[in-house]
């Protein structure tokens, strides 16, 4: 009995502790619930072997090289305290999913941790990117010291940094491409923009002015970097993702998590269906900062349209956690409007919205939608009406029933759509027909 008030009474604090960071919860605030202060240590390799002591323990590891990275490493049995997370510009920005961490808790109390978590070893601490699920749930089981592989970053900035691009590419590669538990999204694109910001860097200073071109970028990648063409052109879309949300009214929308039921978007819903339908996704031709490049103009026209859809979205009444609630009328319309399959249904008309208020003509205006001057205030009026249009709809306010059954599907939404009436059609023209 007194066992199950204590793990009633660990688990509330662990369920409160989510709760108040907002799910936005990494290794280190596992460590602090536990109760776990960090230790300092130092180090001293001496042929093959490397022996870590901080004063009271002390331990000698073999070291291995990884003939592919050209680095040494080793494994071992780590005392937990020597242990923090790599985030912070590192390898591991991704926070720790709750019912992945009860459900690897509750595993590892019976079952051998098969597979190391993997650190590196830099500036005197040892820094945990990947395994950090599985490490957090070993601490929650009280467990000191775990298994352990890590590289040894030199000391040398270029070495260092070397090993810190191979170990991200792989890194992330290994939970998109090759996936077991997936990084987020928006993880996904934060950690690619990084690198991106380091290559582009290298690219300005050692190409000429006149190449200075997302498409000789991206091209840079594949001949200097040897990236995939795909990898590369992932990277641009990445930075365009990621400027977008941070500039736009949709930032505190947004889940940092891709499932996280306290926010209404995530990364991976706009990925689907916002972004395609109103920025440009593909490298442009035009030199840097040049009459042609319109990157920035596409942030301030993106900003302007998410600030709209966030008014007339009626965003700002979502709320979280309806369940047990009465919702008022307008809180109802928000969360209908936001649900998933809704939003994969009307956000194609976007599309349409922006070629008859902004007067494309040409394939090309069809293809770079945002990314062009500007928008003036007769534009964004064009664009208010139709908006209007979309959100005032009789099928936002329809009583209880079918319509709340159909739009909590996370699938698009047509034939209900066509059949009560809200079509693109509808929402450029006010008719039907």
């Amino acid at each position: 009995m007194v066992k199950f008030i204590l793990y009633l009474e660990n688990l509330l604090k662990l369920e409160r502790l989510f709760n108040e960071k907002k799910n936005n919860i990494k290794l280190q605030d596992i460590l602090e619930l536990k109760e776990i202060s960090r230790k300092t240590f130092h180090f001293n390799t001496i042929d093959n072997d490397i022996t870590i002591d901080d004063g009271i323990d002390k331990i000698t590891f073999t070291l291995l090289l990884d003939r592919i990275l050209n680095v040494k490493y080793f494994y071992g049995r780590i005392p937990v305290k020597w242990l923090e997370n790599d985030d912070q510009e590192g390898l591991q920005p991704r926070v720790i999913d709750y019912k992945r961490l009860i459900a690897l808790r509750n595993h590892l109390k019976d079952h051998p941790q098969l597979a190391p978590s993997i650190a590196r070893l830099v500036n005197g601490k040892l820094k945990l990117f990947d395994g950090q699920h599985k490490l957090a749930g070993q601490i929650l089981n009280n467990v000191k010291d775990v298994d352990i592989k890590a590289y040894i970053s030199e000391d040398d900035t270029h070495q260092a940094k070397k090993l810190f691009d191979d170990l991200m590419i792989t890194n992330l590669e290994a939970h998109s491409k090759h996936k077991q538990i997936p990084f987020y999204t928006s993880t996904l694109l934060d950690r690619l923009s990084v690198i991106y910001r380091e290559m582009l860097e290298e690219f300005t200073a050692s190409k000429s002015a006149d190449k200075h071109s997302e498409d000789n970028f991206i091209n840079f990648l594949v001949s200097d970097k040897k990236h995939t063409r795909a990898d590369a052109k992932q990277m641009l879309k990445s930075v365009i993702i990621t400027n977008a949300v941070e500039l736009s009214h949709f930032k505190d929308f947004t889940a940092i998590a891709s499932r996280d039921s306290n926010y209404p978007l995530s990364i991976d819903l706009l990925t689907k269906a916002l972004f395609p339908n109103s920025l440009y996704l593909e490298p442009s031709t035009a030199p840097f900062k040049s009459i042609a490049d319109f990157r920035d103009a596409e942030l301030e026209n993106f900003r302007e349209l998410a600030s709209l859809l966030v008014e007339y979205g009626c965003l700002n009444d979502w709320i979280t956690n309806p369940r047990g609630k009465e919702l008022t009328n307008i809180q109802l319309k928000a969360r209908r409007i936001w649900h998933k399959g809704a939003v994969l249904t009307w956000a194609p008309y976007l599309k349409s919205i922006l070629g008859s208020s902004l007067s494309f003509i040409t394939s090309d205006d069809r293809e770079k939608l945002l990314y062009r001057a500007i928008m003036d205030d007769n534009q964004k009026d064009r664009i208010r009406v139709s908006l209007q249009r979309l959100f005032s709809h009789p099928l936002w306010d329809e009583p209880d029933g079918e319509i709340d059954s159909l739009l909590v599907s996370a699938r698009k939404q047509d034939e209900l759509f066509n059949r009560k009436g809200l079509t693109e059609m509808y929402v450029l023209t006010g008719t039907s027909k």
